[in-house]
């Protein structure tokens, strides 16, 4: 017997592609009838920078506001049976895929750094997919998808159709 449970985890850190899969999410709880697990991962490394916080407590409050912002922004007037809210210490892959272990479905965004990026940190994305218990679901982040396609249109208006010429 399948031990998991009517949940949709999402992963939710502020990001635009964030967003938009907290709004897939949600929109899928409630088509669903499940709950939502709202999942936000935080580090502290200690060191201080422009954007960094400034102790572990700070670093977990920030995440804590994050997503309750990101929550009252995406819910509305929306009506989700039941919202949990985990924020949790350590990588994002990692804290995800324990988040999901009785999941039905586990949703994040996609931020599309690229190959450079990935090689070098890593791929939240990719690492949930080879290793969760759940179907995964991975939009991509808004910007990046709008840019694809004005290239994608911008390279096909600017050549026309191969092998299609006039018929006299």
């Amino acid at each position: 017997m399948d031990e998991r449970e009517h949940v949709i985890v999402c992963g939710v850190d502020g990001s635009p592609a964030s967003r938009q899969a907290l709004e897939w999410a949600i929109d899928e709880a409630v088509r669903r009838g499940c709950r939502l697990r709202a999942v936000t991962v935080w580090s502290w490394d200690g060191l201080e920078s422009g954007t960094a916080t400034s102790s572990p407590q700070e670093a977990k409050r920030r995440a804590s506001e994050v997503q309750q912002g990101e929550l009252d922004d995406m819910l509305g007037d929306r009506s989700v049976p039941v919202v949990e809210k985990l924020v949790l210490e350590g990588r994002p892959s990692e804290q995800l895929c324990t988040a999901a272990l009785d999941a039905e479905l586990l949703v994040l965004g996609s931020h599309g750094h690229g190959v450079v990026h990935d090689v070098l940190v890593g791929s939240t994305s990719q690492h949930v997919i080879r290793h969760t218990s759940c179907p995964v679901v991975i939009l991509p982040d808004p910007r990046h998808a709008k840019r694809e396609l004005k290239r994608h249109h911008s390279k096909h208006r600017a050549s026309p159709p191969q092998g299609i010429g006039p018929m006299f």
